[in-house]
């Protein structure tokens, strides 16, 4: 069974054209609770940079973007990605995105 969405915590707002989307981790699950500590600064610097790479991809419904896992491959996409829940603002899940990051 797939972990569903519960909760999250606020890392920032960002502004993407005229909306303002808030950009958060999962800290809770129907399947699991992310530890006190985690993730790391770097590592919520680093899904920012993801989202910033990424923002012309975001459902237009989508009101906040919650990292549900850290940088990883998968047997189904072995690029280097973070995974996001995309949430509208009643906080339903709209999509699950793959969110890699640009090189440069």
């Amino acid at each position: 069974m797939a972990a569903k969405y519960v909760s999250s915590q606020f890392i920032k707002y960002m502004k993407i054209g005229s909306r303002t989307l808030a950009v958060e981790y999962v800290d809770r699950t129907t399947t699991w609770v992310r530890p006190g500590g985690f993730p790391f600064q770097d590592i919520q610097a680093g899904f920012v940079k993801a989202v910033e790479d990424n923002v012309g991809i975001f459902n237009p419904k989508t009101t906040k973007l919650a990292m549900k896992e850290s940088k990883h491959r998968s047997p189904t996409d072995m690029r280097q990605h973070y995974t996001v829940f995309e949430l509208d603002e009643s906080g339903t899940v709209i999509e699950v995105q793959h969110l890699v990051t640009k090189k440069g």
